[in-house]
């Protein structure tokens, strides 16, 4: 059977922001909690498996919102999972930075979309950077305060690219020292409105010949080099032409048709107890792509309420889903995304059956998880 290495569980849908880019505009999905008993059952669950997942507390609401956050977090450090959580960071008071120190919270990935506050702030609707801010500064200083710098939880930044806010990225670096942050990840947005589709900065990647290896273009590998002014200019050209790019020896076509999820052996639980084989399948949205509308419908393979999750990770039809990820047979919807087909996930152009993962920006190296 396939390892499951990493678990993100959808313990709630509510959130205290309106971020601007947030599916939570765009759909019609029911809002709720986790039920203690669900959660419960889940991570007992756990201990089926030989060694038990990562825990990523993650979905599409904010984690520290659900009244039992702290139980959560517990509950699955008693089981020997790592776990980790992903953050708007306005709740995360003196008194949660001290428990999920005590508790040895593996890792807290904070989402900072700008470091100037009133873009921030425009980005992140009824949040406050300086409280952000201050939460992540005080969280470092509990934790040089009790051990070192280097204790749990080990914090990360998540930055969502748009046109509006890529400027900001080389001011990140400073940004993390300053909150005692350890990496920076930075993903694309996700368009699930008409108008945010302005903000995308990937319309020529999906298609360019760089991030697209093929036996009938050149391949052009590049050693490390400085980037100056004598440099831009003939990078910039050399992505734009007819070549595909390899970078000291790793291809950036490397992320083409890969799903991280089937690949590396993660699942995704929401919020009722659903299981589902990744967070684009856990909730029906709407999602543009080359301009065009794509309605996305969820698709879920068991729920831990009445199954326990070995099983249904274990079962025919997840196994066999996977397989099918592994293999990416589909049509190619992120570089075409023309034909009539194109707008829902149920077949595609090559007779594949629901759901179908062609149209997928998260298989194609776009859009990158915690």
């Amino acid at each position: 059977m396939d390892p499951l290495t990493k678990l993100y569980i959808e313990i709630t849908t509510h959130c205290n922001l309106d971020c601007q880019m947030c599916v939570r505009r765009a759909w019609n999905q029911p809002i709720g909690h986790m039920l203690a008993n669900t959660y419960r059952g889940l991570i007992d669950g756990l201990r089926d498996f030989p060694t038990p997942p990562t825990v990523h507390l993650g979905g599409y609401g904010e984690p520290m919102s659900h009244p039992e956050f702290l139980d959560v977090v517990e509950m699955a450090k008693t089981v020997g999972a790592r776990v980790e959580v992903t953050t708007n960071g306005c709740m995360l008071s003196e008194a949660m930075a001290s428990a999920l120190i005590e508790l040895d919270l593996d890792r807290l990935v904070v989402s900072i979309d700008s470091a100037t506050p009133d873009q921030y702030e425009d980005i992140r609707v009824k949040a406050s950077f300086q409280d952000v801010i201050d939460n992540m500064r005080r969280l470092y200083r509990l934790k040089l305060h009790r051990a070192n710098r280097h204790s749990n939880p080990q914090v990360g930044i998540a930055f969502v690219a748009m046109r509006s806010n890529v400027a900001e990225i080389p001011k990140l670096p400073q940004l993390a020292t300053q909150i005692g942050a350890w990496d920076v990840q930075v993903s694309n947005v996700i368009p699930h409105t008409r108008e945010m589709e302005a903000e995308i900065l990937y319309d020529d990647a999906l298609t360019a010949c760089a991030y697209r290896a093929s036996p009938w273009v050149v391949n052009v590998s590049l050693p490390k080099m400085d980037m100056n002014p004598d440099t831009h200019t003939p990078f910039y050209d050399l992505f734009n032409s007819r070549a595909s790019l390899s970078l000291v020896g790793n291809s950036l076509s490397a992320r083409n048709d890969y799903c991280r999820f089937a690949q590396e052996g993660f699942a995704v639980v929401r919020w009722d107890g659903a299981v589902s084989p990744c967070l684009s399948l856990l909730h029906d949205h709407p999602e543009y792509i080359r301009h065009r509308r794509k309605n996305v419908t969820a698709y879920t393979v068991g729920n831990v309420n009445e199954q326990p999750l070995h099983a249904i990770w274990a079962s025919d039809e997840f196994a066999g889903f996977r397989s099918r990820l592994r293999a990416f047979e589909f049509s190619p919807c992120t570089t075409c995304g023309g034909c009539e087909r194109f707008p829902r996930n149920d077949e595609d152009c090559q007779e594949n059956y629901f759901p179908v993962c062609g149209g997928c920006l998260w298989a194609q190296g776009i859009i990158e998880c915690p």
